[in-house]
């Protein structure tokens, strides 16, 4: 069999398996095919909604959270200070205002009235305890970089040596506080990490726990207290999560008093929307309809269908400290990603030419994708002197249908180059597990980025979830330079050369970012919009008829 007729085969086998579940993001879909087991009658009930999602959350701490569908569900639970209804367009939520002069002291004031679901004011030590539980070196957390940028952490966003608070962090009243960043920062920044990203905790509940095991506390576990649009009730593992409305809601009690959040397969999920079993798919990578089953759901007329680009992304992260730049180039030049769009996803997806997607505003779109060119590769390999005699492993996480079968067009593309690669599957936290610690070579991994094009946590030394283990001084130089600029179209010319060294250096290989759907029942008033992340903002007015 000639290359070019295996190649064909390999295509043949995996569109067969396209009637399986895509899932975008962070996570892997559950194996449930149903979670019908609550105590709800039917997906009609007026004051119930049903929302079908193909991830189960990790868990509900909103000091460390790094799943997406996690994230999504603490919004419900828990205020921030700001709503972003559309990308980098801000509007107030805890906060009645979020106010600079200089672009580096943020007056913050929050609204009159907002309680705790047990009756306890919400306040401004409120806030800046949750700050400070981030920044406390006892605390694991996944916001750290969120921080990073206030006068008093590390860039790791850990609190300076020999301190106990962020001295950025300031309370002026039960209402008002200040945050004072070390330099002067492009204020969209600010309320992109902080305003919007950052969950408020009840302090008169968290400082009772064991914070150096606030995972595994009943705070993280079965929440008691929120103060958002729903209270916790239930998690029923791998089956449903249960939800109800929070009456002290500042905003106003939601309509919907109660919500059911069905975890299924993507099979299951498409059964349950035209069955009416749920009223909504959750979408933004955690609610995935599989591509063979567009067409059907965009033709039923009991349903709304809509794609577009959205933020979530998937990542063939290289470790740096193996490979060279002229090694990782040759891997991207590769990797035939058009095809991987056009054969697992129908082109409901695009190739990323760097770290960006086209849905963000600092995307630079007359930067080119590295095309598919073996001879390129080659050319580069020999360059580089690579002992293409060293097999490399290929981390791949189970779970995630789609990302398994571009794992087998991508071995067999950095085969036909010349590398010698042996795939190695793992549930998707012990993959990602590996990966965060190094112990890996190529990792398959999705990150769901932000509309701030700030990408510290990605890809500085510093970095959170600086996966690939880049410690480049000249990025760290650009970095830190977009960081500082103070005013969006000096950004953009910043990220622009940001991209352009990026490409340049392959610290990844940016596969693909498919389309966000949302679908849903036409009774449903309100739902997700194309700003996925944001498209709770209103949910306290949804309604059904």
């Amino acid at each position: 069999m000639t290359i070019k007729t295996k190649k064909k085969a390999i295509w043949m086998g995996i569109i067969t398996l396209l009637s399986v579940t895509l899932l975008a993001a962070c996570g892997g879909s559950s194996d449930s095919s149903s979670g019908s087991s609550t105590e709800s009658s039917s997906a009609t009930k007026k004051d119930t909604l049903y929302i079908g999602l193909t991830n189960a959350p990790g868990g509900f701490n909103p000091a460390n959270s790094t799943d997406t569908s996690g994230q999504w569900i603490l919004r419900m639970l828990y205020p921030t200070l700001l709503d972003q209804p559309e990308s980098l367009t801000f509007k107030g939520n805890l906060a009645d205002s979020f106010e600079t002069t200089d672009n580096q002291t943020f007056t913050i004031k929050l609204r009159s009235g907002a309680k705790w679901s047990d009756d306890k004011p919400i306040t401004a030590e409120d806030v800046a305890y949750s700050l400070n539980l981030i920044a406390n070196p006892d605390v694991e957390t996944s916001f750290g970089v969120n921080i990073s940028s206030l006068k008093g952490v590390k860039d790791a966003g850990k609190l300076d040596d020999g301190t106990t608070e962020i001295s950025g962090v300031k309370v002026v009243d039960d209402s008002t506080l200040t945050l004072t960043t070390k330099t002067p920062v492009d204020p969209n920044y600010l309320k992109e990490m902080i305003g919007f990203n950052i969950y408020i905790v009840p302090k008169h509940i968290v400082e009772k726990e064991d914070l150096k095991n606030l995972s595994s506390s009943t705070f993280a576990t079965a929440p008691t207290v929120s103060g958002s649009l729903y209270k916790f009730v239930k998690y029923e593992k791998d089956s449903y999560v249960q939800l109800e409305a929070n009456p002290s809601y500042y905003k106003g009690e939601a309509k919907l008093k109660n919500v059911y959040l069905k975890i299924v397969n993507g099979t299951s999920l498409v059964t349950e929307l035209e069955s009416g079993g749920v009223d909504m798919a959750a979408g933004g990578g955690i609610g995935v309809i599989p591509v063979s089953d567009i067409d059907t759901l965009k033709k039923n007329s009991n349903l709304t269908f809509k794609s577009y680009p959205g933020f979530a992304t998937q990542f063939m992260f290289i470790n740096n400290d193996d490979f060279d730049a002229k090694v990782r180039l040759a891997m991207t030049y590769a990797i035939d990603r058009e095809a991987i769009v056009k054969q697992l996803f129908r082109g409901n997806a695009e190739v990323l030419p760097t770290s960006y997607t086209s849905a963000s505003k600092y995307y630079d779109k007359d930067l080119k994708a590295i095309p598919h060119d073996v001879a390129k590769a080659k050319a580069l390999i020999k360059e580089s002197g690579f002992d293409t005699s060293k097999e490399i492993e290929l981390t791949v996480p189970t779970g995630n249908k789609a990302r398994e079968q571009s794992a087998n067009l991508i071995q067999q593309n950095l085969e036909e180059a010349g590398f010698k690669v042996k795939q190695v599957s793992f549930d998707f936290v012990t993959a990602l597990t590996n990966v965060r610690t190094g112990k890996y070579q190529l990792g398959l991994i999705g990150i769901p980025l932000t509309s701030d094009p700030d990408q510290t946590y990605l890809w500085s030394k510093s970095g959170t979830t600086n996966l690939s283990r880049v410690n480049d001084p000249k990025l760290e130089e650009l970095i830190a330079q977009g960081k500082a600029s103070t005013n969006m179209d000096d950004r953009k010319k910043i990220y622009d050369e940001i991209q352009a060294y990026w490409k340049e250096q392959a610290y990844a290989v940016g596969l693909y970012a498919d389309y966000q759907y949302k679908v849903q029942s036409k009774n449903l008033d309100g739902g997700i919009k194309e700003f996925w992340v944001g498209s709770l903002y209103d949910m306290q007015d949804w309604t059904k008829k």
